[in-house]
């Protein structure tokens, strides 16, 4: 079968892989002169069924309505016009009950161990390096009361087995040492030793390399267009280069992805969220 897909981020990368190794015929298209310039460029590389919860929760909206006096705020809310934003935040409302909070959050770890299994997967048949490091993940908390909050959260992921210790603040500073000097401003925290980070980046460019090294074409500086259809199915794509038709195709455009679906008449629950990265050089390494 001939399989297009459409985005060069991690998902569609990745995508392309699996689906070489099912035997199909498969070309990727990205519109940026290289995958992993969108979204998976600096994201924060997290590999964490220890944290998998769901953003929409019971606190959700009030930390959203702080947000807009308080710059201190896990999530932050700004206004716009776009009437796509206020279906979206319709949705996301909709969600902030306990009781979803909760499915969302055990389905979300589902997603998260399975991903985690298939990652090992793919590094073992690939070889491919992209400084993972499998040595848990520490979440740390400043203050007793977010300390207990969290405790409490974390007993959904530990009722689906996911293994966690907590941990007080001279505990975290033996794990970390570079703690150490600062551990009077810590309360405690929840270590998820199967927790992992790597560079989602590195990982996309070298696996890109995999499917182009076992047949797959990868056609980057491509920017899809339009998408046509004959009512019921994708029957091609306008791309900068020109129309191309494949038996199947695989919508991986993050954000993007919306608009295409638009003129299918279709609406995507997808908006974008604004994160933030930062690198800093480390003495001595």
């Amino acid at each position: 079968m001939q399989v297009l897909v459409l985005g060069g981020g991690v998902i569609g990368v990745t995508t392309a892989y699996e689906l070489l190794k099912d035997g199909h015929d498969v070309t990727l298209v990205e519109r940026a002169a290289d995958v992993a310039l969108g979204t998976s460029h600096a994201n924060a590389g997290m590999v964490a069924p220890g944290h998998a919860f769901a953003w929409a929760s019971p606190r959700a909206p009030l930390a959203l309505l702080r947000s807009l006096w308080r710059d201190d705020q896990a999530l932050r809310f700004r206004f716009h016009a776009d009437p796509a934003f206020w279906r979206w935040c319709l949705r996301f409302l909709d969600e902030c009950i306990a009781t979803r909070a909760k499915i969302n959050t055990q389905r979300k770890h589902r997603l998260c161990v399975y991903s985690q299994s298939v990652l090992a997967d793919v590094v073992a048949d690939t070889g491919i390096a992209f400084d993972a490091a499998q040595t848990g993940l520490l979440y740390f908390h400043r203050s007793q009361a977010t300390l207990d909050r969290g405790v409490r959260n974390m007993e959904i992921l530990r009722a689906l087995g996911q293994v966690q210790q907590v941990m007080t603040r001279d505990e975290i500073a033996a794990l970390d040492p570079a703690l150490a000097p600062v551990r009077h401003k810590i309360a405690g925290g929840v270590y998820a030793r199967t927790d992992s980070v790597g560079d989602c980046a590195m990982f996309t460019r070298g696996l890109a390399d995999v499917v182009r090294a076992r047949g797959g074409k990868v056609l980057t500086g491509t920017t899809v267009t339009r998408l046509e259809s004959d009512g019921a199915q994708i029957t091609g794509v306008q791309t900068s280069a020109g129309r191309m038709a494949a038996d199947a195709y695989v919508l991986a455009l993050g954000v993007w992805s919306p608009a295409l679906m638009r003129g299918l008449d279709r609406w995507l629950p997808v908006y974008p969220v604004k994160g933030y990265s930062l690198t800093l050089p480390i003495g001595g390494v």
